[in-house]
C-alpha cells in the first residue's frame, strides 16, 4: 500500500508550479498568531508549501518536508519566484529526519495541517518520536487532522487516503512523550473547502 500511497501523491502533486503566492490556512494564520517571536517552523506534509511560505514571509526560519518530490519541487519553484526563503525537503516521515536537521539556538514549533490523518498508524508513531527529538522544553507542537467523526461527511477529494483518528487517542501518545496540550479544540468549520467541511482536532502542545 505505501508504495501505491507514494505514487498517488507524486501524480497529485505533478505538474505547473503556483503561478502567485498562494492563500495560507486558517490553521496556520491561527498559528502564526500564538508565536511572539520568530519560531523555526518544521512542517512536515508541506504539500505546495502554501503554509510554509506564509510562515517564512512573516520572518520565521522555515523547514518543510513532504515525501512527494513532485510537491517539493513544485514548492520551491514556487518559493524562489516570490523570494522566500525555505529549506524543502524531500523525506519520508519514517526516515531519520533528525540526524540532518541541527539544533537552533532559538525555539521551534513543529507544524503539520492535515498531515497526522494521511499517513498510518506506524507513521504517525514516527512521527511523534521525530516531534519529540526535534524539540526541547517549551518547544511547540501544532497539529490539525480529521477525527473520527468526520468518516460520514463529504470529501471534495475523495480519492485521498485518509485515517480518521481518535484525538483521545492521539493526545495519550503525544503526552507519553512530553507534550501537553495549551489549547484543543475540534469541530466544523475549520477547514472548510467548497463542500468538504471537516470535522478536524486542533491542536497547540507544549514540550515538557
Amino acid at each position: 500500500m505505501e508504495s501505491t500511497k507514494s505514487a498517488y501523491w507524486e501524480h497529485y502533486y505533478e505538474g505547473a508550479k503556483t503561478a502567485s503566492r498562494p492563500v495560507p490556512s486558517q490553521f496556520a494564520v491561527f498559528v502564526a498568531g500564538e508565536l511572539a517571536e520568530p519560531y523555526r517552523v518544521i512542517e512536515f506534509g508541506c504539500g505546495t508549501g502554501r503554509d510554509s511560505l506564509f510562515f517564512a514571509a512573516h520572518g520565521h526560519e522555515v523547514i518543510a518536508i513532504d515525501g512527494s518530490a513532485a510537491a517539493v519541487e513544485r514548492a520551491a519553484a514556487t518559493a524562489a519566484d516570490l523570494g522566500e526563503k525555505v529549506d524543502f525537503r524531500q523525506a519520508d516521515v519514517a526516515s531519520d529526519i533528525t540526524a540532518s536537521i541541527p539544533e537552533s539556538g532559538g525555539r521551534t514549533v513543529v507544524y503539520a495541517r492535515f498531515f497526522v490523518h494521511a499517513i498510518s498508524e506506524e507513521e504517525q508513531a514516527s512521527f511523534l518520536d521525530t516531534a519529540a527529538a526535534l524539540t526541547r522544553p517549551g518547544d511547540l507542537f501544532a497539529v490539525e487532522y480529521r477525527t473520527i467523526r468526520d468518516r460520514s461527511g463529504e470529501k471534495e477529494t475523495g480519492t485521498h487516503y485518509r485515517r480518521f483518528v481518535n484525538p483521545v487517542d492521539f493526545d495519550q501518545e503525544a503526552a507519553q512523550r512530553g507534550f501537553a496540550a495549551t489549547y484543543a479544540v475540534e469541530g466544523f468549520g475549520f477547514a472548510k473547502y467548497k463542500q468538504d467541511d471537516a470535522y478536524v482536532a486542533r491542536r497547540l502542545l507544549e514540550r515538557r
